[in-house]
Parts: structure tokens; C-alpha cells; sequence
């Protein structure tokens, strides 16, 4: 049988106990600090050990999510913990800031570390970049198919995990900014605001036109399902095959990780899925906002999203058929069963008596046509969903309520009983660890009934509500002796408490109980100040090409050769700016960028570390450089210039900036991308688009999404057909460059995205005359500076930062 791991979500004890019992092979959790789901209940220091131990002694590994970006202030606090978490026996730890990852591998080298679905692994190449630094294992990016993840899981040796149920990001996770710019929670602290699940409006940005949309939720997706084709994920090679929820309740984890058990076991023993409409009626009841397979199994546009429901939808159970409203009854016409105490989608409340004519029941059964009281409103064909099943929950709460004991793990014993010799009980498990007991009782000859090896092995296999089963048992008995049962009882009791020490704390951890410091340099930073712009295509580079400018990062590929030439003849360097995201046969079509005669890139992917060798490259803040130790990893691997993340504040920026002298860049003007998306809104509600090619609309980036507030995101679509959404209003500190300065930024960066000519260079201007006015507002900057505050504009995090 294949080693396939089922990992699941744990947001309380209680979710601990019900993903245990119900066959999880590893489970994650978060503590009360650095921990991706800040809303969580979470586990404090003590619930932590609690936790390891009972996960430990039922075979099951623990992994702690410290899956946020460290602030520079943390970074002590943050080793500090994360020594606790090595000394208390954590497995391993869930990471996305790669600075903090690469301090982790320094100071404690045998702590296993897994690269969170935060760093957007998302191509072969990423991969194998996450693997050469040091990960064990890489959780990869939700948006990549079977035959993607086959590839990566054929060509590296890092361990992958996959999710395979639960909520979607419609962003790429670790991408998104949404929630920070708007209501200053960030995802990337753990407090994400899901502004995706809120209500938006599609425009024509050119004619005020609203489109018509199947539903309002435009950015909220429906729940990963992938059950059905669990054979193909395991398949392809995948190790972990990972649940999302840390936020759901037990029930549900109960729920779901027992169903997966059952259809992983089926398939790994008959090579055969077998997944009842039972099991898929669980799922749905439990919680769905629509199931979708995802783009992890070929669905894409629509049938990935739920512009209708963005909460649980539950599952479908029939019709409306007639309302009586004076008698207050309803009428349905059910296509699965319903009963006493479930709960459906109207109405609110509980389900009480079921009416058949003139017979009241506590079940309605698919097929047959029922009554139900009812006060509030319904119409005729009304679709009907049951959203609580009393059945399902009782047989969820039975598997942790209870505290029984489901999930065995198999030992092996050894009994010796000999004459004149003190009896002796070993046992062993199947990882290697051992107990052994010696009995105070001196091993008597029989007077009567010699003990028999049939009774030694009866009162061996009384393991009760213990977490164990006996496999195999070796019995040393020599004729004629007597031992009283109960000294037998107490020696298998006393051996199984420990078995259970022993399985509870991670072999061979070196440094246990020895003091680890963080302890960064201080460093000077004399850096010349420098101003550098990017550009989208052609009509932009033309109108930045006057200004003296130290760099033009460039990112249309298809104008790549003319654009260098017309740099060229400027007396400008020019910089390929390639794509934060790039699949794995992505990369093919930039090899002609690898072609030209470029000497340096700008990259926003791990993968292209390696990608775009023998070239200078400096980093784009997609790479989240939030401290300064991601800052100098990547002038460890080689980077020229690193432009630091949007979410930091002027003080975070400062105290980041004491630590390292690689040129930083920071973006001081342009309008923020908030979400990169494989999923493409004016696609699916302007035509029902399977991105079959990039049409003239596209290019034309001419709608928006329009908030409850009124404020509008710009559309816009990348060289491999991706959404990117971007901020309301633009980034503009104007009158706060010297204030930047002084925090030890020496690059100045200005983003261009849909701006015309006239207005970029009135942009530049103003910029410039600051720049070269001792960092002081002149007559441009002011006069563009009021008018940027009058349409709006933001200061971003610069004065904010986020939590």
C-alpha cells in the first residue's frame, strides 16, 4: 500500500480529538502567535503540549502553522517560539516568510520545515527552489492541475501536499492584498477580511454600463470536492493529501476527514473509487457553498465559482410545491430524506413534525410528497436545502464526544514467565519504540491450574479503550508456573503508559533544551538614491524615456526587442519584468527573453531564481520581503536590489533597514495590484469564456468592479490570460519622500498601469522636481498632488501598516 498521508484542520481540542479518531494520519494547527488564521480559537503554550502529546501517543504528527510574514520587532519573539514548539515536539512547522524559514534552518537544522500555500509555489521550478534552500516539503498552490502536479511530484524529491477540500482562494494565496488595502486586515498576517465573498457590480469603465451578472458575489468560489477523483491525486504522486478548515467545527472536520479516510483506504487497497451518494450527502450537509473540482481537476471559469451563495448552501433536498399560508403549511416534493431536528435553508429554525396526509411522522422519505409547519416565505418550485442533519451530527459527536478510542495503532509483544524469575512484559509499536515492565511477583510453581498461554494472551489482548490493538504476541511460558491475573493486568497497564511516553517526542532532535539567540547586525547604509519606473507597453516606455530615470523595468513580452532598442537609443536600461505567476510550461515562452541581449531581470517567483541564470536580477515585493532577513536572503542568492513589501509602515521600514545594505526599492506611486487570479470575471459574465484565447476585449482592460460603497477595481489581463485586480485609488506620497528617506529607502519606484502618456510624464514631473528639490513639494508636485486628492488617492500602509 502506498504511503499516502490524510492531513487535516484543527482549530480546537475537540477538532484535534475528532480528526484523530476519524483517521487522520497528521494535522495542522496554529497557536495563539504567528499563526495564519488569526480568528481561530487556537491553541495557548499548554493546549499545545496537550496537543502533541495525544496526537503523538495515537501515531498522529502535528504540524504548527506560523504561516504569516515577521515584522523586523518579531523576529526574536518569533524564534523564541518556535524553540518552544522544537522543544515540545512539534513535527514540523507551516511557513511562508522565507527569511524566517532560512533563521529556522540555521539555528535549529533538523526542525522539518513545509513551505506554506502563502509562498505560491506554483511551478516545477519553484519547487525545486523551495527544496535546494531546505524544505522538506512544499504545500503547493491550490490553482495547479493533476498533470502540473504529476510533473513537479516525477521530478523532485521534496515532499508535496495538496488540498483537496475545503474554501478556495479565488486570489493566489499569499498574493493578495485585497483585505489589506481595503480594511487594513491582511491576509498574509492571518486576518484576512474575505472581501472576496462580498457583493460586487461589473462595469464598462468607458460607458458607466453595468453588465448583467447570474448573481452578485462575482469573486467568491465555490468548495473544493475532489473526493470523487481522489485516484488521480494520489496518482500523481502526491504525499499529503491536505483538508481545509481551521475555522470549521469539529463536526465538520469529523465529517469530512472520516470520508476521506474511507474513499483513500478503498481506492489504496482495491484500486477502485467507491464514493456512495451517502458519503456525497454528508459532504454537501455538512457545509458547501456549491463543490467544484476544481482547477486542480480541469473545472475553470464558472463552474469554479458561486456568484449566488457566498455561505453554506447545504444540501438539495427537493421542491416547493404549494405554500398554505393561512394553515402556515408547506408542501415539498423531496428528492432526499428529511427528519425531525434537521434544518433547512428557509425559514430559520428547526424541522418538527413531518406531515404525510393525515399521518404525522418524524421522517419524510425521498420520493414521497410531505408537509411541514412553516411561517415566512416561499414560492412554488422554490429549490429547498437541507443545511443540518441531526443524524449526521449525532454520528460525528460520537467519534470525539466520548472520548472512544477508533483509531488503534498495532503493537507487538513479548511475554517471559519462568520459574523463580520476576515476569517481564515488552512491547513494542511499529516505529521503533519500546517498553518494557519487570514484575514485583517472583514466579511461583502451581499448586493447582498452571497458567496457560491462552490466558496470558486473553488478559495481553484486554487493551480496552487504549489506543492500541496487539498484532503479534510471543509468549516465554514454562510449564507448571502460576502468577495472579491481576499482576499480569497491572504490568500490561503500566507497559502501555510507557509506550505512550515513549511515542510522544520527536527522535533525534540535537538541540533540545539548548538556548538559541537571534541575534541580527546592525549595518550602514550609504546607498545613492536612484529613481526607477515600470511600464506596461510601448506608449508608456515612449513617455518615460526623457527622464532620467536609473532603470525601466518592462513587462510586455511581445514588444520585448523593440523596447530594448528604443532604450537603447535613449541611453536607457531596460529590464524584462517577468510575471509573478508562471506554470510550468509558462517558462517556455519567456526562453526568447533569456534570448536578448538583457543584463539584468526583475523576477516576482521563486522559480525564476534559477530560470533566468547568469543574469542580474533584483526582486520584485511580490516575494514579500517583510524583514531583513528575507531582504538578505535574496542578496545571499545573488540579488542586486530588493523592493520591499507594500504592508510595511514607515517605522517597520526604518527598523528593517537597520539590518542590511542591498539597494531596498519602494513603491511610491501607482495603482496597487490587490489580486492576481487564474479566474477571469469579464470572461465568465461578459461571454462565457474557457480561456480559449485572449480576445480583443481583454486587451482592453475596459471593466471594473464596483463595491457597496462605490468605490471601482480595474480589470486587467496578463501575458497568460490571468485577472489582476487593482486598488480603487493610487498610490501617492508625494509630500512623504523625504520621510521615506530617512527610513533608509534609496530607490523610489513609480508603477504605471493604465495610465496614458500625458499623464505619466505629468506624474514623473511632479516626482522628479521633489526629488530634485531637497525632497520638498515645488509648483508641479503640488499642483498634481491636489489634484490626485481630489479624485482620491491613498498613502497605503505607509502610516498604517497592518496588525
Amino acid at each position: 500500500m502506498k504511503d499516502v498521508e490524510l492531513l487535516a484542520p484543527v482549530g480546537s481540542f475537540e477538532s484535534l480529538k475528532a480528526a484523530v479518531q476519524n483517521g487522520a494520519d497528521a494535522v495542522y494547527l496554529g497557536g495563539k502567535d504567528f499563526s495564519a488564521r488569526a480568528s481561530a480559537n487556537n491553541f495557548d503554550r499548554e493546549e499545545l503540549k496537550e496537543a502533541v502529546k495525544y496526537a503523538h501517543v495515537r501515531g498522529v504528527r502535528v504540524f504548527v502553522t506560523t504561516n504569516t510574514l515577521i515584522k523586523q520587532n518579531e523576529l526574536e519573539d518569533f524564534i523564541d517560539y518556535v524553540k518552544f514548539l522544537y522543544d515540545i515536539n512539534i513535527d514540523a512547522l507551516i511557513l511562508q516568510d522565507i527569511g524566517a524559514a532560512m533563521t529556522i534552518k540555521k539555528l535549529l537544522p533538523d526542525f522539518e520545515l513545509h513551505a506554506s500555500t502563502q509562498m505560491v509555489a506554483h511551478s516545477l521550478e519553484d519547487v525545486k527552489y523551495l527544496e535546494s534552500v531546505g524544505f522538506d516539503r512544499v504545500v503547493l498552490a491550490r490553482e495547479l492541475n493533476v498533470d502540473e502536479i504529476k510533473n513537479i511530484c516525477d521530478n523532485t524529491n521534496v515532499d508535496i501536499e495538496v488540498f483537496v477540500h475545503g474554501a478556495l482562494c479565488v486570489c493566489y494565496s499569499g498574493q493578495c492584498l485585497m483585505s489589506s488595502m481595503i480594511g487594513n486586515r491582511s491576509g498574509n498576517r492571518g486576518r484576512c477580511a474575505q472581501p472576496c465573498r462580498q457583493r460586487y457590480t461589473m462595469i464598462d469603465i468607458y460607458t458607466g454600463e453595468e453588465i448583467d451578472s447570474n448573481g452578485d458575489y462575482l469573486l467568491s468560489t465555490r468548495d473544493l470536492n475532489a473526493i470523487e477523483e481522489i485516484n488521480q491525486v494520489i496518482d500523481a504522486g502526491v504525499y499529503s493529501l491536505k483538508i481545509e478548515g481551521r475555522m470549521k467545527k469539529p463536526e465538520y472536520v469529523a465529517t469530512v476527514v472520516g470520508n476521506y479516510r474511507q474513499a483513500m483506504d478503498e481506492y489504496l487497497r482495491t484500486k477502485k473509487v467507491n464514493v456512495s451518494h451517502d458519503i456525497m450527502a454528508d459532504l454537501y450537509t455538512i457545509f458547501n457553498r456549491k463543490f467544484t473540482k476544481g482547477l486542480l481537476l480541469g473545472e475553470v471559469g464558472k463552474d469554479v465559482m458561486n456568484s449566488q451563495v457566498p455561505n453554506n448552501q447545504g444540501l438539495y433536498i427537493g421542491r416547493v410545491v404549494d405554500y398554505n399560508k393561512k394553515a402556515k403549511r408547506l408542501k415539498i416534493a423531496l428528492e432526499e430524506n428529511l427528519k425531525k431536528g434537521d434544518g433547512i435553508n428557509l425559514g430559520g429554525g428547526v424541522i418538527g413534525r413531518i406531515i404525510k396526509g393525515k399521518e404525522i411522522t418524524d421522517i419524510g422519505y425521498k420520493g414521497e410528497t410531505i408537509e411541514i409547519d412553516f411561517i415566512g416565505e416561499a414560492r412554488r418550485n422554490q429549490m429547498i436545502f437541507k443545511t443540518s442533519d441531526t443524524k449526521l451530527i449525532d454520528k460525528a459527536q460520537s467519534t470525539f464526544k466520548q472520548d472512544k478510542e477508533l483509531a488503534k495503532s498495532f503493537i507487538d509483544g513479548k511475554v517471559t514467565i519462568k520459574l523463580n524469575e520476576n515476569p517481564v512484559i515488552k512491547l513494542k509499536d511499529l516505529e521503533g519504540n519500546e517498553a518494557t515492565v519487570i514484575g514485583d511477583f517472583i514466579v511461583e510453581k502451581a499448586l493447582k491450574v498452571p497458567m496457560s498461554k491462552e490466558k496470558i494472551d486473553t488478559q495481553l489482548r484486554k487493551l480496552g479503550n487504549t489506543p492500541y490493538e496487539l498484532r503479534n504476541l510471543e509468549i516465554d511460558l514454562e510449564d507448571g508456573v502460576s502468577l495472579p491475573i491481576s499482576v499480569i493486568n497491572q504490568m500490561r497497564r503500566e507497559c502501555i503508559d510507557i509506550l505512550s511516553e515513549e511515542r510522544i517526542p520527536v527522535k533525534n532532535r540535537k538541540y533540545k533544551n539548548e538556548k538559541i539567540k537571534y541575534n541580527p547586525q546592525k549595518v550602514s547604509r550609504n546607498k545613492e538614491n536612484k529613481v526607477r519606473v515600470k511600464v506596461k507597453n510601448l506608449e508608456q516606455l515612449k513617455a518615460v524615456l526623457d527622464f532620467d530615470v536609473d532603470m525601466i523595468y518592462y513587462e510586455e513580452v511581445s514588444t520585448m526587442q523593440e523596447a530594448l532598442e528604443l532604450a537603447n537609443k535613449s541611453n536607457k536600461k531596460l529590464i524584462y519584468s517577468a510575471p509573478r505567476i508562471i506554470r510550468n510550461k509558462e517558462y517556455k515562452r519567456l526562453n526568447k527573453i533569456k534570448d536578448l541581449n538583457l543584463s539584468d531581470i526583475q523576477i516576482g517567483t521563486l522559480g525564476s531564481i534559477d530560470f533566468f541564470e547568469n543574469k542580474k536580477f533584483h526582486i520584485d515585493y511580490y516575494l514579500n520581503a517583510f524583514n531583513s532577513e528575507t531582504i538578505n536572503h535574496f542578496k545571499n542568492e545573488g540579488a542586486t536590489s530588493v523592493c520591499i513589501s507594500q504592508e510595511l509602515n514607515m517605522n517597520e521600514i526604518e527598523e528593517t533597514l537597520l539590518y542590511t545594505d542591498i539597494d531596498v526599492e519602494s513603491v511610491v506611486y501607482g495603482y496597487t495590484p490587490m489580486m492576481i487570479s487564474e479566474y477571469c470575471p469579464m470572461g465568465v459574465v461578459v461571454r462565457d469564456c474557457k480561456k480559449d484565447k485572449r480576445c480583443s476585449i481583454c486587451n482592453e482592460s475596459r471593466y471594473a468592479l464596483r463595491d457597496f460603497k462605490g468605490e471601482e477595481y480595474r480589470l486587467s489581463q496578463d501575458l497568460f490570460c490571468r485577472t489582476t485586480i487593482y486598488n480603487s485609488k493610487p498610490l501617492c506620497i508625494l509630500d512623504s519622500l523625504g520621510e521615506l528617506l530617512n527610513c533608509g529607502v534609496n530607490i523610489f519606484r513609480l508603477d504605471f498601469t493604465g495610465e496614458k502618456d500625458i499623464e505619466i510624464k505629468e506624474i514623473l514631473e511632479a516626482y522628479m522636481e521633489v526629488i530634485n528639490n531637497n525632497f520638498r513639494l515645488g509648483s508641479k508636485s503640488t499642483k498634481l498632488y491636489n489634484k490626485l486628492d481630489e479624485k482620491g488617492l491613498t498613502t497605503g500602509h505607509f502610516y498604517k501598516g497592518v496588525e
